[in-house]
């Protein structure tokens, strides 16, 4: 097939087959300067995208990652925004499971994570966050809300939802909500994480220290940035299951 013909079958514009292209999720070659597209390998191509998709669907399977997400560039936006915000930011499936690698990480969040007992932890804080976390939209109305975790820490948490299905949830946080010195249940928390995860509370206490504080102010920033960054996440999933949609009413066409 040429460009052309894959145009109007999949109903997208040239730019976006070429971006499918370049990061290798459809299959094409050139000839003579000019892209074509193999009809048995496109017809494969969809075949392991409906084998996955049936992966997903079968029991015990929650944590497996949605087909809607790229996690490759949802890693990459995730890197970029918690670099620019100085906190730690990972993605999750809904039960909590991560789907990318936590960004901008806190060393005192990296001891807790390292250990079998802390990341239990970690994940059941995240699938908590869950129920908290509201639907990913632009122009939504309300701030929100800044919540503790199971260590104490801030964080705030957007629901990713493609076609009304919640597909990941981002988390940003790995800050203090106010100074250690002005928050008198750290020295009770930080026996609580050594006792769980069986590391010195002495270590952890150091680490603790090199945690920012961050004002009012700064939270909220963080809060709508995250509701930005969720809500491109939602568009990018839609976009994605638009066109498997339409490659796979292609390979019905070619069956007919």
């Amino acid at each position: 097939m040429t460009t052309r013909q894959l145009q109007s079958l999949l109903q997208v514009d040239r730019i976006t087959i070429y971006r499918m292209l370049q990061d290798g999720r459809l299959p094409g070659f050139k000839v003579g300067g000019q892209w074509r597209f193999p009809r048995q390998a496109v017809e494969q191509w969809l075949h392991e995208q409906q084998e996955r998709k049936a992966a997903l669907a079968a029991p015990g399977t929650a944590s497996s990652p949605s087909p809607a997400l790229p996690l490759s560039c949802v890693q990459a936006i995730q890197d970029i925004v918690a670099e620019a915000l100085a906190v730690g930011v990972v993605t999750t499936a809904p039960d909590g499971t991560p789907l990318t690698r936590v960004s901008h990480g806190s060393p005192f969040c990296a001891l807790i994570l390292g250990t079998e007992g802390g990341r239990q932890r970690c994940l059941r804080s995240w699938h908590a966050a869950v129920r908290g976390a509201r639907p990913s939209g632009r122009g939504r109305e309300g701030q929100t809300p800044i919540e503790r975790c199971h260590a104490g820490l801030g964080y705030v948490s957007e629901r990713v939802e493609v076609q009304g299905e919640l597909v990941a949830v981002v988390h940003a946080g790995q800050f203090l909500l106010q100074p250690c010195g002005e928050d008198e249940s750290w020295p009770e928390r930080v026996a609580d994480l050594a006792q769980a995860t069986g590391l010195p509370a002495a270590k952890l206490q150091e680490a603790l220290a090199e945690l920012p504080a961050l004002d009012r102010e700064k939270q909220e920033q963080i809060a709508r940035l995250l509701r930005r960054v969720a809500a491109t996440f939602a568009e990018i999933g839609q976009e994605r299951l638009s066109l498997l949609t339409r490659l796979q009413r292609i390979a019905e066409m070619t069956q007919l």
